[in-house]
């Protein structure tokens, strides 16, 4: 294996990627790839490396992709490497969007076949759930705004019990939309609350913010869920500043909840290429983005090509 590994170095370089190593039979077979285009623009040595990998792979893993598809390849891989993404999903998102390159798709439609799409954009009732501190109560108040602009009923539910004035907060952001709050802070009154909702159109529940570390309120945010009956969707909340780890750690621990969709807010703080690779890891759908506090501006539909421009950091 060690003269067969200095053979691949002298025929392709310091550079050359092994894809697979195999002996059998007593004979040593070793896969090796190298990037024979121009580099990509990066100064940094480990990152450029990293993106030649990427690259190198998917060659490898899609045969049939054409010299011509090679530069938006290495593009997205670039961008994820430069955001800190997971090296596997990484790897993974560039194999799809790669495949989608050779069934004749464009870059952007190719990125945007590999997102999931989401299933429960009406629900009646919609639990928001998501760690402290990453947007919940706004996003929650900005999806009743856009309720309340398309003509429907919203009544807001607050569940909160753990942080100080959250029922005076969102019963102040209810008066600001016109809408009717209702409180749910203690165990088995959000079953009554949502009687209490009558014929409302949409009923937007919040929730407290609760980390994924927190076992003890998972758990009593799996209980809420739990009452508001399998009909309800789940919407989970997260910040575009997470990290890869934070992201998978989260996804993990709300998984039991068994989540509908997600909003990513702060784009306005980074572009969420780490958190985004995990949801897409996760089959998660993303279905709104948010970019600011602003009542529902700053709230928007998370379409395919937004998606993408968070992916390629541009």
């Amino acid at each position: 294996m060690a003269e067969a590994l200095r053979q691949v170095k002298a025929a392709l370089g310091e550079e050359a990627v092994l894809l697979e190593t195999a002996t059998r039979d007593g004979i040593v077979t070793v896969t090796a790839a190298v990037d024979d285009d121009e580099p990509p623009l990066v100064e940094d040595d480990e990152l450029r490396h990293e993106v030649r990998e990427l690259t190198a792979l998917v060659r490898a893993l899609v045969p049939e992709l054409g010299h011509g598809a090679l530069p938006a390849v290495r593009s997205l891989a670039q961008a994820l490497a430069a955001q800190g993404v997971d090296g596997a999903v990484a790897a993974a998102l560039v194999r799809e969007t790669a495949a989608g390159l050779t069934a004749g798709r464009g870059f952007a439609a190719a990125l945007a076949a590999t997102l999931p799409a989401a299933q429960r954009l009406d629900a009646r009732i919609r639990l928001v759930v998501g760690p402290p501190g990453d947007g919940k109560t706004t996003t929650l108040v900005q999806l009743a705004a856009r309720e309340r602009m398309a003509g429907r009923r919203v009544v807001l539910i607050g569940a909160d019990a753990a942080r100080i004035g959250a029922g005076a907060a969102l019963s102040a952001y209810g008066r600001a939309l016109d809408v009717p709050v209702l409180l749910a802070p203690e165990p088995g009154t959000l079953v009554a609350a949502l009687a209490a909702a009558g014929d409302a159109d949409r009923i937007l529940v919040d929730t407290a913010g609760v980390g994924a570390g927190q076992k003890v309120e998972l758990a009593e945010l799996s209980r809420l869920a739990g009452e508001a009956g399998p009909a309800a969707a789940r919407t989970l909340v997260v910040s575009a500043g997470m990290g890869s780890i934070a992201a998978a750690r989260t996804c993990r621990a709300y998984a039991s909840l068994g989540l509908d969709d997600c909003v990513v807010t702060k784009l306005d703080a980074a572009p969420g290429a780490p958190v985004l690779g995990e949801l897409w890891r996760c089959r998660l759908p993303v279905t709104h983005v948010a970019e600011g506090r602003r009542i529902p501006d700053d709230l928007t539909p998370a379409t395919a090509e937004r998606l993408a421009r968070c992916l390629l950091a541009a």
